[in-house]
């Protein structure tokens, strides 16, 4: 059953924290098993950057289409709000944790990532929210 937050023309911020509540959640449960399957396979923590960006695009794309298939419409605005929040959220985690620990090369990298991975989510979510 679809849970419709829509409550008028502008932003739906019930639906962005939603999406953003759902890739919290999901980055969480990939981080779980990519530890797993490297403490528990012979992968190199070589891959741990690889690992570590794939978990950044899937957790904001699969947000940001929960929360654009919550809103029920602008899903291109919704998913690009639930990406860039989450990229803020990361970013200001990221900077108290290890505040040496950015470049700008990582940053637009992950810019980008959030970017695409919130216009795809978005779009997406719309589609579904049409079913």
């Amino acid at each position: 059953m679809r849970e419709n937050y829509h409550t008028g023309e502008g932003l739906q911020f019930r639906s962005v924290i939603k999406g953003i509540m759902w890739s919290l959640i999901i980055t969480i449960l990939l981080g779980l098993i990519v530890s797993l399957i490297l403490q528990f396979t012979s992968l190199s923590e070589n891959l741990l950057s690889s690992f570590s960006t794939f978990i950044f695009f899937v957790s904001m794309f699969l947000g940001a289409t929960i929360g654009a298939r919550a809103a029920g419409s602008k899903g291109l605005i919704h998913g690009l709000a639930i990406s860039f929040t989450y990229f803020v959220l990361l970013i200001i985690i990221g900077l108290v944790w290890n505040p040496a620990g950015f470049s700008l090369y990582v940053l637009g990298k992950k810019f980008a990532f959030s970017f695409a991975a919130g216009a795809l989510g978005g779009i997406i979510g719309i589609g579904l929210a049409s079913r």
